[in-house]
Formats: C-alpha cells, structure tokens, sequence
C-alpha cells in the first residue's frame, strides 16, 4: 500500500480518535455534549479507518481500534439494557414534547386517559396546544403552567393533590415543578425543556438551573425534552444535583435523522436506586415521541 494511503488513512484515524475524546469531555466545554451526540459513529469510524492503518503496516494502530472498540461498550449498553421489574406499586409518568404548533389534540389526550399517568410532563405548550391539559381536568386536576420565552411552555399535571405553595416557575430557564402528595409521601414533579448543546445556549441555562434543582427538599421525578443524549454530561450534573437517574434505557425520541443518527433527548429522571421501565408512544401530531415510564414506589 502507498505512502499516500497510509497518511490519509494515520490523518483520519487520528482526527476521529480526537472526536471520540471530545465526546467525553462536555464537563470541559460544552462542545463535548454536541459530540457526544455522535459518539457511537466516531468510535465505529475510528476502528474502521485504525484496522485499516494497522493492514497498511502501522501495528501500533491496533492500538487505536481498541481504543474505539472500548468507547462503544459503555454507550451501546445504554440502547441494549434489560428491562428491569417493577412491583405493582408504580408511578406512572407520561413525558411529552407537544410541538408548538396549532392541531387537533383529542388523540394525544385518548393516548394519555388510555395509560392513565399519575403525572405529566409536557414542553411546547402554546395556546394552539393547550387544549390538551384542559381535556385531561377530570383526571390530571393538580397542574402547574409555566411561560417559556423561547418556543412555548412547559406544564406539569398530576392525579394526586398538589401541596398548596409548593408550585414554581421560571419563564426564562424553561423549567416548572410542585409537589404532590403521592402515596408514600411527597413528591416533587418538575418539567423542564433545555436548549439544543453548544453552539446554542444550553450551557448558561443550565447554570441557572442546577441552583434550582438543587434546592428541591425530598424525592424528585424529573420528565423533559433535554435535547441531550443519555449519556452526556448535562444529563449527568441534573441527575446529581436532585438525587436522581434516567429510568430505562435509550430510546430515541426524535427520529428526524434516523436511521443514520437516532436521538434519544427525552427522559424521566427518578429518585436514585428506585428500579423502572420505560416505552415509547406515538407522535400523535407531534416532531417527538411520547415517553411512559413506570418507576416503583
């Protein structure tokens, strides 16, 4: 094999393998939680193009091919986890991203009586969408509505009675959350909708917000449109700042670029240690997926 070869094949190797390490580094720079979006497809490529340097006659390249071979084992467990078993007392919580425009939203309220929640969870919500929380009074009474200056708000909605003065709301951060009186106590329910990763300003939001998620006293279930993968950095920091972990494993929830780069950016957080499963529901007129999570209590 020529020289020429080589050179392209060592450059390429080395560029993917400095992606790969971007990917991990979202705590440096938040351009590492963007990256983080393709870590699967930069460790596939960097073992790809290091096997090929290594035949070229650059052993060492191996070396390389371990490297990305060791990145994915990690991340692809995320998508492959088993199911966990849940006792019969669950929570059941329904997390959803409206999308912001104006339709008919009789089958998502169907879809929602059909899983019957004791929460919810939803982002995007405009006056031409609203008219969901208001199909679902009779079985969702608590709630709590929240403005977001950017593309709609942010809302939470509950079975179980809301405790009086225990409602909050941030226009500016996207983020909105009471607590609730479930059956074993109180329980904090919060929605929140990030920014897309750098070079957008999911990064200052999230300044603001940790502060907040922070300062929330007791159990917390967290549902939300974090526009972030499972496994970066932001995901990570709003999980330990509230005691919390992602219920079940990926699922991809916006499926605009699939099958070439699947998105799992919807998640529900729930107190660490508690097991849990989750599935997808049907878009039902929105650009996201819904996403049902049953967390035992």
């Amino acid at each position: 094999m020529n020289t020429t070869i080589r050179y392209i094949l060592g450059g390429s190797a080395v560029l993917f393998a400095l992606l790969l390490a971007g990917s991990f580094a979202g705590a440096l720079h938040p351009v590492g939680d963007s990256l983080a979006v393709f870590r699967l497809h930069f460790a596939a490529v960097l073992v790809l193009l290091a096997l090929g340097w290594a035949l070229a006659g650059r052993r060492a390249a191996l070396a390389l091919a371990l490297v990305g071979a060791c990145a994915v084992g990690p991340t692809a467990w995320m998508w492959v986890r088993p199911a966990e078993a849940v006792p019969a007392a669950t929570l059941v919580h329904y997390q959803k991203n409206l999308l912001w425009v104006e339709r008919d939203m009789t089958g998502l309220a169907g879809d929602i009586r059909r899983v019957a929640p004791d929460v919810l969870t939803v982002q995007e919500l405009t006056e031409g969408n609203v008219a969901v929380l208001s199909a679902l009074n009779d079985v969702l009474p608590a709630r709590e509505v929240c403005r977001f200056d950017r593309i709609g708000g942010v809302a939470v909605a509950s079975a179980w009675a809301k405790i009086p003065g225990s409602g909050f709301c941030d226009e500016t951060l996207g983020v909105t959350g009471m607590q609730v009186e479930a059956p074993q106590g109180p329980l904090w329910v919060v929605s929140l909708h990030l920014h897309w990763p750098y070079p957008y300003a999911q990064a200052e939001q999230m300044e603001g917000l940790l502060p907040i998620l922070a300062g929330l006293d007791g159990p917390v279930v967290i549902g939300g449109d974090f526009n972030s993968v499972p496994w970066s950095t932001s995901v990570a920091r709003i999980a330990e700042a509230t005691g919390t972990a992602r219920v079940g494993p990926a699922r991809s929830t916006y499926r605009e670029f699939e099958p070439l780069v699947p998105l799992p950016i919807d998640h529900v957080l729930a107190p660490e240690g508690r097991s849990g499963t989750t599935e997808t529901r049907p878009r039902l007129g929105s650009d996201h997926l819904g996403l049902v999570a049953r967390i035992a209590l």
